[in-house]
């Protein structure tokens, strides 16, 4: 079976706020949060709608391999925004992967040897 991925960093001025490689503008993004208004909710939806429409369209398996928040944005909007794109995805049958473990978008804190249960929650969520 032919499996389709794509990467959902939307919107990326939230997702990559004060990321250096992300070009001299992601400074300017810093403080940016992610408060699940109707709008934002919307770009998110859309952008997943647009690879779930062609999965279907072509027969095709829909696979996120990345999709995470950076860690200059503030936790609280990160785990919203994670929270929200894995039910959606989930809700378009996509299967998924978030970026990264331990790192700059980490749900791991390898300095401290714990998990960020909100990032853990907002992933695999304990009903």
């Amino acid at each position: 079976m032919l499996l389709d991925s794509f990467h959902n960093y939307k919107p990326f001025h939230f997702t990559h706020q004060g990321a250096s490689w992300a070009g001299k503008q992601s400074t300017k993004w810093l403080g940016t949060e992610w408060k699940g208004s109707a709008d934002e909710k919307n770009e998110v939806r859309d952008y997943l709608d647009i690879a779930a429409d062609w999965g279907e369209k072509h027969n095709r398996p829909i696979y996120m391999g990345e999709f995470g928040a950076y860690s200059k944005a503030d936790m609280a909007s990160r785990c919203r925004w994670t929270a929200f794109v894995r039910s959606e995805a989930e809700k378009r049958k996509m299967s998924w992967a978030y970026w990264e473990f331990c790192a700059g978008f980490g749900v791991y804190d390898k300095d401290q040897g714990k998990w960020r249960q909100g990032l853990l929650q907002a992933l695999i969520p304990r009903n």
